[in-house]
C-alpha cells in the first residue's frame, strides 16, 4: 500500500440533476434528483485514490459550520481520515451548486470567499507528515488566495527531500495569479497534470509540443495535458505520448480531470510505464463520469484494471 499525501481545496457540492435552466420569479420548479457529494480537486483525488488501495493523507481547510460538520460526516464515510482536516472559523465552508443536464454536462456556482479559496498550502497550517510518502499531489494551484511562491516551495521541497515524488493541477485563474508568481514551486514538480485550456490560458501556446516545452522550460519534468474527448497528451523525457479517452458511457463530467489524475498517481506510484500510467488515468476518469457525482464510482484499483482491460483500443 503506498502512502499518497494529497493538500488542496475541499468543497461540499450540491448536485442538482435534470433541473430547469432558471426558475422564473416567484415560482417553484423540480428536478430529477438534488444530492449532497464531497467534493473539491483535492478531496476527489483523496477518495479515488483511497479506493484504489492507496494509504491516503488529505490536508484541507473547511468551515467552522453545519456544511463543514456536513463535510466531516461525509468524509469519513468515504474512508478517508480526517486528522489533517482544519475548521476555519473567518470563513465558511466553500459549496458548489452543480447542474448536471441530461447530455452529462455541467454547470458549477461557487461561493466566492470560502474557506478553500483563502487557505495557505502550507506546512505552518498543516503538520504534514511526509515520512514513507511515494507522491505529494497539490490539488490545485491557483485554487486559493492564500496560495503563495514561499509556501508551496516549502512544501514541495520538504516532500522532495522526504523522497516522494511531487505532482500539481491546476484551475484557472480564480487567485489572479500568473506562472510568474509560483515560479519556485515549478521548479520542484515532478509532474503537472492541467487541462489543455487551463495550460494554453497561462503559457499563451496553443498547441501541446508548445505548452509542454513552455513548462518544461521553468522546470516540470512530466506535463500532462487532459483534453477531454481528445484523451491526454503527455511529454516526459524527450518523449511524447497521445491517449485517447476509453469512456463508453457519459452521465456527468464533474470530476473527470481529478479522478484521472488520481488513477494516474496509482499507475506512477505502482511503477507502470508512462503510457500505462496514462491509460488507467484514463480509464479511472471514464468510470468517474459513468455516473452522477465528482466521486464514488471507483470502488476498487481492480475494478479500473478491468474496465481497461476490456476497453483498450
Amino acid at each position: 500500500m503506498k502512502k499518497v499525501i494529497c493538500v488542496g481545496n475541499a468543497v461540499v457540492d450540491i448536485i442538482v440533476k435534470n433541473g430547469p435552466d432558471r426558475t422564473p420569479d416567484g415560482m417553484t420548479q423540480f428536478a430529477e434528483s438534488i444530492n449532497m457529494y464531497v467534493g473539491g480537486d483535492a478531496v476527489n483525488e483523496a477518495v479515488a485514490l483511497s479506493a484504489m488501495g492507496n494509504d491516503v493523507k488529505l490536508y484541507t481547510a473547511i468551515g467552522d459550520d453545519a456544511l463543514g460538520s456536513a463535510f466531516m460526516s461525509l468524509i469519513e464515510g468515504c474512508g478517508i481520515p480526517t486528522d489533517g482536516v482544519v475548521r476555519d472559523r473567518e470563513y465558511p465552508t466553500t459549496a458548489t451548486v452543480v447542474t448536471v443536464g441530461a447530455d452529462g454536462e455541467h454547470g458549477c456556482m461557487t461561493l466566492r470567499n470560502g474557506a478553500a479559496g483563502n487557505m495557505r498550502y502550507s506546512t505552518d497550517v498543516f503538520n504534514i507528515d511526509f515520512s514513507g510518502a511515494s507522491l505529494v499531489s497539490v490539488a490545485s494551484l491557483f485554487w486559493s488566495r492564500g496560495q503563495t511562491d514561499a509556501d508551496l516551495t516549502a512544501l514541495l521541497k520538504k516532500a522532495k527531500e522526504a523522497g516522494a515524488l511531487t505532482m500539481a493541477d491546476m484551475v484557472l485563474d480564480q487567485s489572479q495569479m500568473s506562472l510568474k508568481d509560483i515560479a519556485g514551486a515549478m521548479k520542484y514538480l515532478d509532474y503537472l497534470v492541467p487541462s489543455y485550456h487551463e495550460a494554453s490560458y497561462f503559457t499563451g501556446k496553443d498547441s501541446p509540443e508548445e505548452i509542454a516545452d513552455e513548462f518544461h522550460r521553468r522546470g516540470v519534468k512530466t506535463v500532462v495535458l487532459k483534453m477531454g474527448a481528445q484523451g491526454v497528451f503527455a511529454s516526459s523525457e524527450g518523449r511524447t505520448y497521445r491517449v485517447g479517452t476509453i469512456a463508453d458511457r457519459v452521465v456527468d463530467t464533474l470530476g473527470a480531470g481529478d479522478n484521472f489524475v488520481a488513477g494516474f498517481i496509482t499507475g506512477i506510484v505502482d511503477g507502470k510505464s508512462m503510457e500505462e500510467a496514462l491509460c488507467f488515468g484514463s480509464a479511472a476518469s471514464a468510470i468517474a463520469i459513468s455516473q452522477y457525482g465528482a466521486s464514488g464510482a471507483i470502488k476498487s484499483k481492480q475494478q479500473v484494471q478491468d474496465y481497461l482491460d476490456d476497453h483498450r483500443k
